[in-house]
């Protein structure tokens, strides 16, 4: 299960979850660097794990997109 679910956005994850009527929990964390800036508005999985029968996973913030990167 876990493999599947990493590195994708939270919005496909949860919405697979929900369809399937499994329960789920989630984390957020955060770098404490702002180096890089973030999509505030996107998640993606970065850590999946399963604790008594519900999925738990830890989100974070997706990286931001330049313009001229989401352009090309």
């Amino acid at each position: 299960m876990t493999d599947a679910l990493l590195a994708r956005s939270w919005n496909e994850v949860r919405q697979e979850f929900e369809a399937d009527g499994l329960p789920y929990k989630t984390a957020e964390t955060r770098s404490p660097r702002k180096f890089f800036a973030v999509d505030e508005m996107t998640s993606y999985v970065i850590r999946v794990r399963e604790s008594g029968g519900i999925g738990v996973f830890t989100l974070t913030n997706a990286p931001a997109r330049s313009a001229s990167v989401a352009s090309g």
